[in-house]
């Protein structure tokens, strides 16, 4: 039976940062996934995702934004790979209350610079939009989106050059607590580890039956359309609240990529009974179509592309990364309630921290698994 000091479970973008940031630690890793390396089943694929340094999630992750961004940065500077372009971000609101006023609080006690952009002064700086002076926003200079597909892909083939050996088709049917830590079992075999981290995302409850009750996977929807002209390449990504306090979010056209749109809790299908992908139907087209609809009137409402992902949400849509509270050396990371992309490096370096023993830099107590089992 071969021997690791790291075993991890799941291999989308947390399980591949655990491996990467424990791979340049020297740690041996075994990482075992059960469809392809990359694949489009879970939350982790679609090409770009949204990274913004003014959070209206909260300021409770203000300490993990900051390392994310350092992340993203030191990819770039030590490694010579770009994942990140800054293309400003906006959170508007037409509703009285809601994404806006959260963006705000967020910004004023972030500290974070910002400014606020209100009436047809929105419209007039961002042409492509169309508001009917009605939006209200909060735009963060230092926002913009990941080549996430891209950055992953990376991490992991560079994680494999270092020694980590990543198995992708492999299925884990079980694990096992022994006294020398644990031993997975799979389709490859059995593998003993030190440490065990679970990153399988809506997979997390049937590997551990005791976060099943609290772990709610969800279907979410995402399309690209035609968006041309210098007007829609000048966009920031943006989210925009509708008056029936619908939550949309941009990105602008890259990469010959077009106008990318999704909606958060799309149809609200929400359980385990949509864990496995069904196609995008014309239903799942529409609410994007309208999306598009209520704010970029030049863009065209035929979608380029489409794409299913697997939100795993867990209570107050708050992230779970830490140990099992009742084994430390059982890690749980990544249900991550469809905004944790962004975080990928800084997560990585905190699974590794936990995995080695090391404090990790980022106070953990607010996503603790304790609090909710």
């Amino acid at each position: 039976m071969m021997k690791f000091d790291v075993g991890i479970i799941g291999l989308g973008a947390m399980g591949t940062a655990a491996a990467w940031s424990l791979s340049l630690r020297g740690a041996s890793v075994v990482g075992l996934e059960q469809y392809d390396l990359g694949h489009a089943r879970g939350s982790s694929h679609g090409r770009t995702r949204i990274i913004r340094s003014v959070y209206s999630e909260g300021n409770v992750y203000d300490a993990l934004v900051r390392e994310a961004y350092a992340g993203w940065e030191r990819i770039e500077r030590d490694y010579g790979q770009a994942f990140l372009r800054r293309t400003g971000g906006l959170d508007i609101s037409v509703c009285q209350d809601g994404i806006f006023e959260n963006a705000l609080a967020a910004a004023l006690a972030s500290g974070h610079p910002f400014e606020v952009i209100e009436g047809v002064a929105l419209e007039a700086r961002f042409p492509a939009l169309d508001l009917q002076g009605r939006g209200r926003a909060v735009y963060n200079a230092d926002a913009g989106l990941l080549d996430s597909d891209d950055a992953s892909n990376w991490m992991r083939q560079d994680a494999i050059k270092r020694g980590a050996i990543l198995k992708d088709r492999t299925q884990v049917f079980n694990w096992e607590r022994t006294s020398e830590g644990f031993v997975i079992g799979s389709e490859a075999g059995s593998f003993q580890c030190r440490k065990l981290i679970v990153a399988a995302g809506a997979w997390c409850g049937h590997l551990v039956p005791g976060l099943k009750p609290v772990l709610t996977p969800e279907r979410q929807v995402i399309a690209w359309f035609q968006a041309e002209g210098a007007a829609f390449n000048a966009l920031p990504i943006f989210q925009l609240e509708s008056e029936a306090r619908e939550r949309y979010y941009f990105f602008p056209p890259h990469k010959d990529q077009g106008l990318k749109v999704g909606l958060y809790n799309h149809r609200r299908e929400r359980g385990y009974e949509v864990i496995e992908n069904r196609g995008v139907d014309e239903a799942d087209l529409d609410l994007l179509r309208r999306g598009v609809s209520l704010c970029l009137p030049g863009a065209g409402l035929d979608p380029l592309a489409s794409a299913e992902c697997r939100f795993t949400n867990a209570p107050e849509d708050r992230f779970l990364i830490g140990p099992m509270p009742e084994d430390r050396d059982l890690i749980l990371l990544s249900p991550c309630s469809g905004h944790g992309y962004k975080f990928t490096p800084a997560i990585g370096e905190i699974a590794a921290d936990l995995a080695m023993e090391v404090e990790p830099k980022v106070d953990l107590s607010a996503f603790s698994v304790a609090r909710v089992i």
